[in-house]
């Protein structure tokens, strides 16, 4: 029986010298074919070059048991489809056994969004007790309910991104796009108290250009530690029983500017999005979120 793994160190050598793939994107298509490889050695006695579209739709039906997320299973299922295109190309096998198999067609999935009362309450909670971290935390959740930056464009932010003049942040996002993304009073203020304790997070003698300085390797408050302060303190709340992220902030102030009649076009470039059709997502939430609030209108029970 020849070696899956042989299979796939064939197959990596071509996406490493044909394709020009990324690091993650090699270790993703690595790391799901290894998992493929073992379920088959595992439940049945067949070479992977000998596999049939029934085992591979038996590891997708094994997949969807163990409640993987949608957007993994997807290329999980892609990873597996490019790896016996890539053995039929070869010559290894003369049947692709994934041609049949086809991707569920891809929907927009409505992202969480949190309601006026639901956000007013997590920043209700950490304003509780004022500690350096909560103020912090206040200022990297108030800007991001005002303006509805990216994660990463947020954390990494340069200190003099900010200009307190027109209560405006200079930003450059994905592809180098570079916009400018007013803010509120509220985070104007979360900003201004934040700079007071910001000292904190700098060594002895040391200064940062950002705004969230940290000692770790990037020199700055990483997404992923950012993201673990929300949930600590949004485990505390009314809204525990949600997997609420920074990213949903973004959601919930998109919505929110759209619910309030903001133009679809400045919510885009708020946003930093290329294609308008990426913002209408946010349209469909709206309307969804007023055919319940109709739902409810007295004439509509009848």
């Amino acid at each position: 029986m020849e070696d899956g793994l042989d299979l796939l160190l064939l197959f990596e050598e071509m996406l490493l010298s044909e394709k020009l793939s990324s690091r993650n994107t090699l270790r993703a298509y690595k790391s799901d074919i290894k998992s493929f490889i073992k379920f088959i050695n595992i439940n049945y006695n067949s070479p992977i070059s000998s596999v049939e579209t029934k085992h591979i739709s038996d590891w997708l039906i094994s997949l969807s048991d163990n409640n993987i997320n949608r957007n993994s299973y997807l290329r999980k299922l892609s990873s597996i489809k490019e790896f016996y295109k890539f053995l039929h190309v070869e010559g290894i096998i003369k049947l692709d056994p994934t041609k049949s198999i086809e991707a569920p067609k891809k929907i927009n999935n409505i992202p969480i969004v949190l309601s006026i009362k639901q956000i007013e309450e997590i920043i209700e909670y950490i304003k509780r007790e004022l500690t350096p971290n909560n103020i912090r935390l206040l200022a990297l959740v108030e800007i991001m309910y005002s303006t509805g930056l990216r994660v990463e464009e947020l954390v990494s932010m340069p200190l003099n991104a900010i200009n307190f003049n027109n209560n405006s942040i200079f930003i450059i996002g994905k592809g180098g796009r570079e916009r400018i993304v007013p803010f509120g009073e509220n985070a104007f203020g979360a900003i201004k108290n934040y700079l007071e304790v910001r000292s904190l997070y700098l060594a002895k003698g040391q200064s940062s250009e950002y705004l969230f300085p940290s000692s770790g390797i990037k020199g700055y408050l990483t997404s992923r530690r950012f993201a673990q302060l929300l949930k600590n303190v949004v485990a505390k709340t009314s809204v525990a029983h949600l997997s609420i992220s920074p990213h949903i902030l973004r959601h919930t102030f998109a919505t929110h500017m759209l619910s309030g009649g903001a133009d679809l076009r400045v919510l885009q470039e708020m946003l930093g999005h290329a294609d308008i059709s990426t913002v209408q997502i946010y349209t469909h939430i709206v309307d969804d979120k007023k055919k319940l609030a109709l739902s409810s209108h007295p004439m509509e029970n009848g």
